[in-house]
């Protein structure tokens, strides 16, 4: 499961994603989440026990979830270059046109 895994909705507790942007802010999270994206990117289908097909669904949950908060993160000028390079690595893996 790829959005709102069991291990990220722990009884009592927001899910993370959540916590973070309350204790953190946007940009914190948003960054957070494109690097991870970016990890997920580079090595998809290279972690022992990780199917490609995983890491680029994971890339693409982070990846979607800035990308629908777009007008919060285009602010933070300095993470674009971060923004385009995972947008072109979602395009070229064909989930995303």
């Amino acid at each position: 499961m790829i959005d709102h895994p069991t291990h990220y909705n722990l009884p009592g507790k927001k899910e993370c994603i959540e916590q973070m942007l309350e204790d953190y802010g946007d940009r914190i999270t948003d960054i957070f989440c494109l690097t991870n994206a970016y990890k997920y990117l580079y090595r998809a289908g290279e972690k022992e026990g990780n199917f490609k097909e995983a890491d680029l669904k994971k890339a693409k949950w982070y990846f979607d979830f800035v990308n629908d908060r777009l007008e919060v993160f285009v602010r933070y000028k300095n993470a674009v270059k971060l923004y385009e390079h995972v947008k072109k690595g979602l395009h070229d893996n064909g989930l995303i046109k």
